[in-house]
C-alpha cells in the first residue's frame, strides 16, 4: 500500500500553504513537478512521520531545479 504524501507551497513571507495529497512518492514528485512549472516557487513534500521527503524550487526567470 501507498503512502499519502501531502503536497505544499512556500510562500513568500515563509508560510506554506497545504495543495493537495497523493498517493506514492513518484505521484507526489511530479506533482509537484507539475504545480512548480505552472507557477513557480519553492514547494515540498511531506510524509506524515518522516517530515520533508522532497523540495523543488523553481525559479521563473531560470527554471526548474530539484533540490
Amino acid at each position: 500500500m501507498d503512502s499519502t504524501f501531502d503536497i505544499f507551497k512556500r510562500l513568500p513571507d515563509g508560510a506554506s500553504v497545504w495543495l493537495k495529497a497523493v498517493c506514492g512518492r513518484r505521484e507526489a514528485e511530479e506533482q509537484m513537478a507539475l504545480e512548480a512549472a505552472n507557477s513557480p516557487g519553492e514547494y515540498f513534500i511531506f510524509l506524515q512521520g518522516q517530515g520533508v521527503v522532497a523540495k523543488h524550487v523553481a525559479d521563473s526567470e531560470e527554471g526548474a531545479d530539484a533540490v
